[in-house]
């Protein structure tokens, strides 16, 4: 078999190797975080949360396209396939930086192949990399373009042939600014770009001809943001940030709300971040793979030292600023500092390779200690396929299913939690399921540009409020805009606005709230446990309630797995049961409180486990 044929066969098993696990561990529902709302935006051409990722969005319409199963399905679908796809180019990757020390003799191929091949599964078997493939997320389509970059600048680098080299500097470069379509932390790539720039061919950018060339097919490729503006103008159903002029554009596509996470940690929460950074890559690479990887290092220091650094400056970009920014999931942010270290693992196992080759130990022998190597994807897919199997995770769909069940017809939901809004927007605009709750998220009323959408699909509640919002807008013009302002006035004009949600419709429509933490909203009203939200009513008695059957799929089978986020939002059922029935025992309702305690026994005392 000659070696093409044998890439081409390797490169196929490995495919379908990985696809085939990933897609019998795939979400069949949407989950909390961004999942439900990126499908609603993928469906409806929407604009996404900051910073607008047209890219992933236009990508995600055309899968929505497709006439298999559900909407969720069909993006959960594109992510498997783009981490698919990731996979195999590192594949190439490390067949790349092999080949430049090989030494061409019989068998180097194979163990070139095998050693790629046996890095690529490892890889696929992170629990990070694979949590993406098993959502829809970002990060999936944001690890492929940061694989496919790599691999155009090592290919470059590598070419002697003038004419290839600059067709390939000109390939990467407008991929490279068209990654930033996607997420803006393709950014990260810059500085390890601009050194391999300098160390190999700078002087590309000296002619101005080129030079003229390279710009224009950067910008070329950042004008998939004139998405953001135009679709805006057509107002869609979700148009977060209204990005039609150039300030709203700007706030939306530099993510100016979230730049008060970044950089901005103390010395003691900087440390904390570096010690979950190191526990977090251990969980991905166990420690017994380290030696592995300094290996790699060591070889590309003696035999490709620019790829190396290359590599570690890419490295070290991502983990300096996943370390300084403060968000929950944070996780995925380091997913290029862990594909530098799976092509340092690949590295490594090739030169371990060719040395067990050179001894002089019976090929029969040589060969098994080669092939034995497999079992260490396999430890890691063993290790990681219960955390990242979510087959059976129907949680957070049936969270919000429940919140439904819980409130009566026309209710408006007041919620602070994104994590339950972000599914429920899923539920309600691509399965149509209760349009007659009005269900509100509080912190994106603090956004002038949500008032479209209050207006476009609350529009009886927008049209009573419309006084109390448009002197809310007002007053918060200023911040939006970086002018001087007075974050008192803003806050109270906020709270009069929500507070004229309740007031206005409280005779009219039954209100509820789903909010955490006590705040200046609905003070006046009393709040009344529910199934899993609060009831406002305006006297402490006895309200009848017909508790609702919950769907509680999976909740207490222990072999679905819950991470900490997951295990926090699952924490709401026992406490509203709970809080239901000491409002139960409360009025002496003795035997509604103990038929309730007995229906929800199990779920009282296991389903936060």
């Amino acid at each position: 078999m000659s070696s093409r044929c044998k890439v081409a066969f390797a490169c196929a098993l490995l495919f379908f190797i990985v696809f085939f696990i990933y897609f019998h561990t795939q979400a069949p529902s949407v989950q909390f975080i961004d999942s439900g709302e990126l499908a609603v935006v993928c469906k409806s051409l929407g604009l996404a949360h900051p910073t607008g990722y047209p890219l992933y969005v236009l990508l995600g319409r055309l899968f929505c396209l497709l006439p298999l199963k559900d909407i969720i399905f069909r993006v959960n679908l594109m992510s498997l396939l783009l981490t698919c796809l990731a996979n195999t180019i590192v594949f190439f990757i490390l067949l790349t930086i092999g080949k430049n020390f090989s030494r061409g003799e019989k068998g180097d191929s194979n163990i070139l192949i095998w050693s790629a091949f046996v890095a690529s599964l490892i890889f696929s078997f992170t629990p990070t990399l694979w949590s993406q493939a098993t959502s829809n997320e970002v990060y999936s389509l944001n690890i492929l373009l940061y694989t496919v970059i790599v691999l155009l600048v090592l290919l470059w680098q590598n070419t002697k042939e003038k004419r290839g080299s600059e067709r390939l500097f000109y390939l990467f470069t407008f991929i490279y600014a068209l990654s930033f379509g996607n997420h803006m932390s393709t950014i990260l790539l810059l500085p390890s770009l601009l050194f391999i720039l300098i160390a190999t061919h700078g002087s590309i950018l000296y002619n101005w001809k080129r030079a003229s060339l390279i710009l224009a097919l950067f910008l070329l490729g950042l004008s998939i943001y004139l998405f953001l503006p135009v679709r805006s103008s057509q107002n869609p159903l979700m148009d977060w940030g209204n990005p039609e002029s150039w300030s709203t554009f700007k706030r939306h596509v530099t993510g100016w709300q979230y730049q008060v996470w970044m950089f901005a940690q103390s010395a003691q929460e900087l440390s904390r971040n570096i010690r979950n950074f190191i526990e977090l890559f251990f969980h991905q690479f166990p420690l017994y793979l380290l030696p592995l990887s300094f290996l790699g290092i060591f070889w590309l220091f003696v035999h490709e030292r620019k790829s190396l650094f290359f590599l570690l400056i890419l490295f070290f970009a991502n983990i300096l600023y996943g370390v300084n920014y403060a968000i929950p999931d944070i996780d995925p942010y380091f997913l290029g500092s862990f594909m530098v270290n799976a092509i340092f693992l690949g590295t490594g196992l090739h030169s371990l390779f060719q040395t067990i080759k050179k001894l002089r130990i019976k090929k029969l022998f040589s060969y098994g200690f080669l092939l034995s190597f497999i079992l260490l994807p396999l430890i890691l897919l063993k290790k990681s396929y219960l955390e990242n199997d979510r087959s059976q995770n129907f949680f957070a769909y049936d969270f919000v299913s429940n919140v439904m069940r819980s409130v009566k017809k026309d209710a408006i939901i007041l919620t602070n939690i994104w994590d339950h809004y972000s599914p429920w927007l899923y539920l309600r605009y691509v399965e149509l399921k209760r349009p007659d709750v009005n269900f509100l998220d509080i912190e994106l009323c603090r956004r002038s540009w949500y008032f479209d959408y209050v207006k476009q699909n609350c529009g009886d509640l927008y049209r009573k409020s419309e006084a109390e919002i448009k002197r809310f807008i007002q007053d918060v013009y200023p911040f939006e805009n970086r002018q001087p302002y007075d974050p008192q006035v803003i806050e109270e004009a906020y709270e009069n606005m929500l507070n004229s949600f309740l007031s206005y419709n409280f005779r009219y429509k039954p209100l509820y709230d789903d909010m955490m933490g006590k705040g200046k909203i609905g003070q006046i009203y009393f709040r009344i446990p529910e199934g899993l939200v609060f009831s406002l009513e305006d006297s402490l008695k006895y309200y009848p309630y017909d508790f609702p059957d919950f769907q509680l799929r999976g909740i207490l089978d222990k072999n679905v797995y819950r991470d900490d986020r997951t295990l926090f939002h699952l924490k709401r059922y026992p406490l509203m049961i709970d809080l239901r029935i000491r409002y139960l025992l409360s009025f002496k309702k003795d035997k509604e409180a103990d038929a309730l305690l007995r229906r929800y026994e199990a779920l009282l005392s296991k389903a936060t486990q």
